[in-house]
């Protein structure tokens, strides 16, 4: 998606944004039937739009991109979202992030029940938990390090690139078999084809990846989820691993297990997952726990283990603790602390890297 059409896009969802207010203030004195009425009507009925944005601040003792102590503020993303249901069973669907001038999501959906829906457009791929879920809940900061490199969201994958874990492609999904007090769905499952390309970016092979998930909800407070993602990618750059070049197809799998799991303040979500690059094996996982423990207040705490490439005990393992006060309804400020602990007998990346302490915040403001 090129720069001229994401901020022509940008421009149409903020017009339909202050259409929106005005139809919330006029909408009761134009019910006379006329054109100007109707499209006040169907503004304030059938488009929602919201937003957020995120911006922090951060300390590293030892940041690898800087081969030393470094500190910065960060705009990490300013969101836009418009969601318009133009009839029954369809809804249109588009995410901007106005920070960096993306386009992440534009989809079209047809959903004529819980069953079943089929979806056509660029959006998140079914893989893992957390790569699903949204910055604007997500418990840590910069979120468990598997995920965002496994997922490819934010580059930290350098061959595959920064795709903030979104394709384009087509898709199916859906939730059925109603079960429990609550009548919740026992079942929830997704499958796709997508290009297998960062998003906002070009096939570049002749191939289609897949990629699938099922979510098992045995009771309304307990989620079981798998997920698996085969294909083949364009490599961006050389592997840092010297198992292809830059320009070469590759093979790009992989695999994860979950769980979700809730009592009354308390939240715990854990996802292990494996990837194959090529040749190069990799795995991770990560646990975070959520305690509640005031309606303003949540304490967190997470676990978060990466090795790139096993032979060669590449890896690093997160300890995070934190707290994030919910001042007002989207709106938070998140202050993290992070022990960055490095595999002493690495041969790949992180030989004769130090292990450093991390001080993170980020303020969120949303509607």
């Amino acid at each position: 998606m090129h720069l001229k059409s994401t901020v022509i896009t940008i421009i149409l969802i903020a017009i339909a944004n202050i259409s929106l207010s005005a139809a919330t203030d006029t909408l009761n004195a134009n019910t006379d039937g006329t054109k100007g009425g109707k499209l006040l009507e169907f503004l304030s009925e059938r488009v929602t739009v919201t937003g957020y944005a995120q911006i922090g601040y951060h300390y590293d003792t030892y940041d690898i991109a800087h081969n030393g102590a470094f500190n910065r503020f960060n705009l990490y993303r300013a969101m836009i979202i418009a969601d318009i249901k133009p009839v029954k069973d369809l809804d249109i669907f588009v995410m901007a992030d106005l920070a960096k001038f993306n386009l992440h999501e534009l989809y079209i959906r047809y959903r004529p029940a819980d069953a079943f829906y089929i979806r056509f457009g660029q959006y998140k791929t079914p893989f893992t938990i957390e790569s699903n879920m949204s910055p604007s809940v997500l418990e840590i900061i910069r979120g468990a390090q598997a995920v965002q490199y496994l997922a490819g969201i934010d580059g930290s994958d350098v061959c595959f690139g920064a795709g903030a874990g979104r394709d384009l492609g087509l898709e199916v999904g859906g939730a059925f078999l109603k079960t429990g007090q609550d009548n919740h769905n026992l079942f929830e499952y997704r499958i796709g084809v997508f290009n297998g390309e960062p998003f906002n970016t070009a096939e570049t092979n002749n191939r289609k990846d897949l990629s699938s998930s099922l979510a098992i909800n045995p009771i309304s407070n307990l989620r079981l989820h798998g997920s698996v993602y085969f294909g083949e990618g364009t490599a961006k750059k050389d592997s840092p691993y010297g198992n292809f070049k830059a320009g070469d197809t590759y093979r790009r799998n992989r695999w994860s297990a979950g769980i979700e799991a809730k009592a009354g303040p308390v939240y715990l979500r854990g996802e292990y997952m494996e990837g194959t690059d090529a040749s190069v094996k990799s795995r991770g996982a990560y646990a975070t726990l959520t305690v509640h423990a005031a309606s303003f207040l949540d304490i967190v705490a997470s676990v978060d283990y990466l090795d790139r490439k096993i032979v060669l005990h590449d890896w690093q393992r997160n300890h995070i603790i934190g707290l994030s006060w919910n001042f007002y309804r989207k709106c938070r400020l998140q202050v993290q602390y992070a022990y960055q602990q490095r595999s002493p007998e690495s041969t790949g990346i992180h030989k004769g890297i130090p292990s450093s302490h991390l001080l993170i915040t980020q303020l969120q403001a949303g509607f």
